[in-house]
């Protein structure tokens, strides 16, 4: 019986440029996630770590941080083999060819620079598929030779499964049945970002720490138990993520209030606030002082995690209603006014929805009725100072 574990997609150094302000800590938190899944592979008494492609965020990584991972590498006692992937291809400048790196490998890393079989342990036979360009139509995969059935055969590579929809011709597309075609006990793949699988045999680890909002079943790694050679493996997911990256979606029916409510009570669910990246994204009418109040709900949030993003892109504005058209008839030049807003509005993708019955008395813009509307949020006040100058402009006229 063997066991190891599986990850990929480390991407150490990378530039986490969508969440700028806190890129040091984004980039720290990578590191401590290599330490956490290091130790838990050794707690778990496994043989060896393979890391499926991606170890670097690409060629260009600073001397610095090479040297914090090969640190943290040294100081685990287990061998750890490496897969170039398209982040960091075994090109001319690649960084596995870099004095820096070349020079100072700890005696248990490993990095494979050719497609030639390993044999790890008696009887275990790693076959890595290298990447040595950032894109390509072949099937990584496809290389390997014929390897005896009598041995544990666990192939490495890193690229994209031939699922219709969800990969391109030149991003190193692998076959669905490269595992049973090599005769592979396991394929160990990288480059897809969260846990998936295809058979018993196939898996992607996914990233160990999440690299944005829109990665589910990411953050975790694989711990692989193979009893023998054709043996079904045993797979068990371990987190290993330092930071929590959240994306919320909320529509703006029920209020600015009763979003505040809903976002506070989530946010008190949180283990470590502090760790946690928030994307909340926004959908419906905002009302005319929102804009204030939302600025308000971001920096309580900001004081309580790491990074806050509100998106706002699918919320729409209203700065006058249909039903203000009929408080306007008894000043044709405001009405006509309003219609043409109203038209604009539509065109623009956003119709304007009716008043309240209650604010809807009257034949036109009367103080009383423009100070409630405003008040109920159906109106800005510069708005509605317009509509008291052209009123009383028209009644001139």
């Amino acid at each position: 019986m063997i066991r190891f574990l599986h990850t990929a997609d480390w991407q150490i150094g990378m530039k986490a440029r969508h969440v700028a302000s806190v890129g040091d800590k984004v980039r720290a938190a990578r590191l401590q996630t290599v330490r956490r899944l290091l130790n838990a592979a050794v707690e778990e008494q496994a043989d060896f770590v393979v890391v499926a492609g991606d170890t670097f965020e690409d060629n260009q990584v600073d001397n610095r941080m090479v040297h914090k991972l090969m640190s943290i590498m040294e100081q685990c006692p287990l061998p750890i083999y490496i897969l170039p992937g398209n982040h960091d291809p075994l090109t001319p400048d690649s960084i596995y060819l870099r004095p820096t790196l070349a020079g100072n490998l700890p005696s248990n890393v490993h990095i494979f620079t050719n497609p030639d079989p390993v044999e790890v342990l008696p009887g275990v036979i790693l076959l890595p598929a290298p990447n040595f360009t950032k894109k390509s139509t072949s099937d990584p995969t496809a290389i390997w030779p014929d390897i005896s059935s009598d041995t544990i055969n666990i192939g490495v590579a890193h690229g994209s499964l031939m699922i219709e929809g969800r990969y391109q011709a030149d991003d190193f597309p692998i076959a669905l049945d490269a595992a049973e075609r090599q005769k592979l006990d396991y394929l160990a793949l990288g480059h897809w970002h969260s846990l998936f699988s295809v058979g018993q045999r196939t898996y992607y680890s996914g990233t160990p720490e999440p690299t944005g909002f829109d990665e589910p079943g990411s953050g975790c790694a694989l711990l692989i138990s193979i009893d023998g050679p054709g043996e079904e493996p045993k797979i068990e997911a371990l987190e290993t993520g330092t930071l929590k990256w959240v994306r919320w979606e909320y529509d703006l029916g029920a209020g600015i209030d009763e979003l505040r409510r809903w976002v506070k009570q989530r946010v008190e669910e949180f283990g470590k606030p502090e760790t946690v990246l928030l994307r909340l994204v926004l959908a419906g009418h905002l009302p005319s002082d929102g804009g204030a109040q939302l600025k308000e709900l971001s920096e309580w949030l900001a004081a309580r995690l790491l990074y806050v993003d509100i998106d706002t892109s699918r919320v729409l504005t209203q700065p006058i209603t249909a039903n203000l058209l009929n408080m306007a008839r008894s000043q044709p030049f405001v009405q006509a006014l309003l219609s043409d807003l109203k038209v604009t509005a539509e065109v623009l993708g956003q119709p304007l929805t009716d008043l309240p019955p209650e604010l809807t008395a009257g034949t036109g813009p009367s103080e009383e009725l423009l100070n409630e509307i405003i008040k109920k949020g159906f109106l800005a006040e510069d708005a509605a100072q317009a509509i008291r100058v052209l009123a009383g402009l028209s009644e001139e006229v």
